[in-house]
């Protein structure tokens, strides 16, 4: 038996570098960039090494001293290292625009599994109903680990208000990431509350010169004026300079955003200093893909004021997001 748990240990623990490449190409060129971009200072590379070192570190201890994991452990992990390969393969094929959240749950449950099977040390003396429940709990620890830790980063992430801190930065433009619009009520198309506070921050620090110009995203839905066309009429009302806004009307998600900005302003324009304006919450994400495509970014929050239990759970949301961007660059 002991042979046969080794077997299917080595199998195992040759699948990780395999999987850690393709999650990297995924990422990658999900962002549309090339692999040979690859570098170590991104918290996305930094941490699916961790995992995959972690994971390697468990599977050699468990090759080495086959009596922490019993055979029908050995088996789970060989099954859930098959299920994140075939999930790697088929993100890497995946079109980022038809990424399904489900997937980025069931590759992060997926992970969080392999590791508590690893993890998990077997003893003769339990049940098994007893030996089922540790491995749930702690897949359920190690997701609430991970999702704490972005949570904390989130959080504590660094954003600027002061206009000499924005204006020693040197910024290239301001963007204000796209919001939604409202309509009705005869009002016409309009800011909603989340926008208008985006606009708000991006024209004042436009105003008072801590920034030379404002890019402007987001797309619309059916039916509407996009959102940063909205957007760009509202600045034209408060006077702001035609030639100090930049605008595009064809992103849908931040992931997107940050590809319009590296693709049409770094690599076309050479700019590569940005002031991204968006809600407290959301900026952490924004400026670590800003990062991962070699941008310079900093954030500067939106004043608008929540409920705690709104904002509560748009921060838990947003933590999520943020390890689901960390580990597939989606």
């Amino acid at each position: 038996m002991r042979r046969i748990k080794r077997i299917m240990l080595a199998l195992v623990l040759a699948a990780q570098p395999l999987g850690y490449r393709l999650l990297a190409e995924t990422r990658y060129l999900g962002q549309g960039l090339p692999t040979s971009f690859f570098r170590f200072s991104t918290t996305s590379d930094l941490l699916s090494i961790l995992l995959t070192c972690t994971a390697s570190l468990l599977i050699i201890l468990a090759i080495l001293r086959p009596e922490r994991i019993s055979l029908g452990r050995t088996i789970t992990a060989f099954i859930f290292t098959g299920i994140l390969l075939w999930l790697d393969f088929g993100l890497l094929r995946m079109d980022p625009n038809d990424f399904s959240p489900v997937a980025g749950i069931a590759m992060i449950l997926s992970t969080c599994a392999l590791l508590a099977v690893l993890g998990t040390r077997s003893r003769p003396t339990n049940s098994n109903s007893l030996r089922i429940w540790k491995i749930i709990r702690n897949t359920l620890l190690t997701l609430l680990l991970l999702t704490t830790f972005a949570f904390g980063y989130a959080f504590l992430f660094p954003t600027y208000t002061g206009l000499q801190e924005i204006t020693n930065f040197n910024p290239d433009a301001g963007v204000v990431l796209g919001a939604a619009v409202w309509r009705g009520r005869g009002l016409g198309e309009r800011a909603s509350p989340t926008l208008h506070e985006r606009i708000d921050v991006g024209y004042d620090l436009l105003a008072k010169s801590a920034i030379p110009r404002l890019v402007l995203t987001g797309s619309n839905a059916p039916g509407e004026l996009p959102e940063s066309e909205i957007a760009r009429r509202e600045l034209l009302r408060r006077g702001v300079d035609p030639g100090q806004i930049i605008s595009e009307t064809h992103t849908h998600t931040s992931l997107e955003q940050v590809r319009y900005l590296h693709d049409e302003l770094f690599a076309k324009q050479g700019w590569s200093r940005f002031v991204i304006i968006s809600d407290q919450y959301h900026l952490a994400r924004v400026i670590e893909m800003c990062r991962f495509s070699g941008l310079v970014a900093i954030g500067s929050p939106s004043r608008i004021h929540q409920p705690f239990l709104d904002l509560l759970y748009y921060r838990l949301r947003e933590s999520f997001a943020l390890l689901e961007y960390w580990i597939l660059g989606r």
